[in-house]
């Protein structure tokens, strides 16, 4: 250990956790001074629950570890914390602290004096993932406050809502999309009142009656994802309703399920550009419907579909569909049929198309040592490359709208 110079010390120490470092930090002075200095340089800790009870029995740990820190971390993570382990932070200032992720105790006594707690530590933030029993009250105090994220504070009480949504200019919010057993009632479209929001990700339930027409008239508001068991048919078709042609974008996962009344809401969409599905079903006539309907659709993904439609069928849709540029049917089942160079019904519909068309094959069972050679068609590229989609939950529907 004598022998590590500080230049190998520093790049040790940016890959040990916390809680290596405080030990680190207690071994000798030389090895201390390298700690600290590492310290002074850091944008970005996590500190779990022994780190924070660590901190809190030994005063000059803490000492060296805040004063190290507190004036350049940007992005700080708690994952399990509480008021009296943080309590004693309030000697220190984190002026550059932007983004915090913080898990704090199950305490409906004191929830709200937590969050007025972390108000006072950290003023500045922009984003904050939180996961608290608090009621929501001292929300508002985070003027600076871009995004939020509150999936799973179950004891929010709407009271709270017209201030903090009145108040703060929020771009993105993400409220109990695992809410089972909370349904917060007509309070929560005050959630609209927020001028400036562009993301929304919440329960199917909570954006019933005025709330999806309100949002949607938010000048800003560009995506909505929501986590849905029963109401995914009707909020779809309320889209379809108040502002079809304002759809950019359509992702499905575990949640089409070869729907005819979802279908004939995406059939009023025509200025659509993306649709994907995930772990999902749609049958041929559907996908048929869709590929005519739709003049302007560029991408579709079909991934890890529980049945593909034939080689026929997807074809006879690629053809019906000229503005295609990509279809991605990654991590779906295909046999060799589908891309076959000698049938005479692909090289047809390749030779009328004016785009060129992407089709992606990862793991999709296909050999591409086997397949790239054999495909020579001027119009179509072969790619075993993945496309990553934000797959956030289970059974969700997300909707992209055109911004103005």
């Amino acid at each position: 250990m004598e022998n590590i110079n500080e230049d190998i010390w520093i790049n040790i120490l940016k890959f040990l956790p916390m809680s290596d470092q405080l030990s680190l930090a207690q071994v000798n002075e030389r090895v201390s001074y390298y700690v600290i200095y590492h310290w002074t340089r850091l944008k970005s800790a996590t500190l779990n629950r022994d780190d924070l009870e660590l901190l809190d029995r030994i005063e000059k740990l803490m000492q060296d570890c805040l004063n190290s820190w507190s004036g350049s971390v940007e992005r700080l993570n708690l994952p399990s914390a509480s008021r009296d382990l943080l309590a004693k932070w309030k000697d220190y200032r984190f002026p550059n602290l932007r983004s915090l992720d913080c898990q704090m105790d199950y305490n409906l006594e004191e929830a709200d004096e937590e969050t007025l707690l972390l108000t006072e530590l950290f003023p500045h933030l922009t984003s904050l993932t939180l996961n608290s029993s608090t009621t929501g009250r001292y929300l508002w105090r985070w003027a600076q406050l871009k995004e939020l994220n509150l999936t799973w504070c179950e004891y929010l009480e709407t009271g709270h809502f017209e201030e903090i949504f009145g108040s703060l200019k929020l771009t993105k919010l993400t409220l109990l999309y695992y809410g089972y057993n909370v349904n917060l009632g007509e309070g929560v479209v005050a959630v609209t009142r927020c001028s400036t929001l562009e993301e929304l990700i919440i329960d199917d339930h909570h954006l019933l009656d005025d709330f999806m027409p309100r949002l949607l008239n938010l000048p800003h508001f560009r995506r909505l994802a929501f986590y849905t068991r029963d109401y995914h048919e009707f909020l779809l078709h309320m889209v379809a309703w108040h502002k079809p042609l304002k759809v950019r974008s359509l992702l499905f996962n575990d949640s089409f399920w070869s729907s005819e009344r979802m279908t004939e809401s995406i059939l009023h969409m025509t200025n659509l550009r993306r649709l994907a599905l995930h772990e999902d079903d749609i049958d041929s006539h559907a996908l048929h419907a869709i590929c005519h309907k739709l003049p302007k659709l560029e991408e579709l993904h079909l991934l890890q579909m529980r049945d593909v439609p034939s080689p026929t069928h997807l074809w006879n849709c690629i053809d019906l569909c000229p503005t295609l540029r990509i279809l991605n049917l990654s991590s779906s089942k295909m046999s060799c049929q589908s891309v076959d160079p000698s049938n005479p019904h692909i090289s047809n519909i390749l030779v009328k198309r004016s785009y060129p068309l992407t089709l992606h094959l990862h793991n999709t069972g296909l050999d591409p040592e086997k397949i790239l050679p054999t495909v020579d068609y001027p119009n179509l590229k072969i790619t075993f490359e993945p496309i990553l989609l934000d797959i956030w939950s289970s059974r969700f529907v997300e909707i992209e709208l055109h911004s103005e």
